[in-house]
């Protein structure tokens, strides 16, 4: 997808950005970016005018935050 491949490319070489890749696809997809927390609102706004211009569509960017990670659950827990 054209869109899903800018967005990869336009963050390919920012110094603040530690990984991104491309997830889904067919009827859309997303890209999902590692953004050094200072630098996020700016590659973001930057990002954003970038897609607006080349696509004429308003990019939508949700920002998530990585919590303790997987955990395993035993019966006692279970309702």
């Amino acid at each position: 997808c054209e869109e899903i491949d800018f967005l990869v490319d336009a963050v390919r070489n920012d110094e603040n950005v530690i990984g991104s890749r491309m997830m889904g696809g067919g009827f859309g997809g997303c890209s999902i970016n590692l953004v050094k927390k200072e630098a996020v609102n700016g590659l973001i706004e930057r990002v954003s005018k970038e897609y607006k211009e080349k696509f004429n569509i308003k990019l939508e960017a949700y920002k998530v935050k990585i919590a303790k990670g997987s955990q395993q659950y035993t019966q006692q827990h279970a309702i």
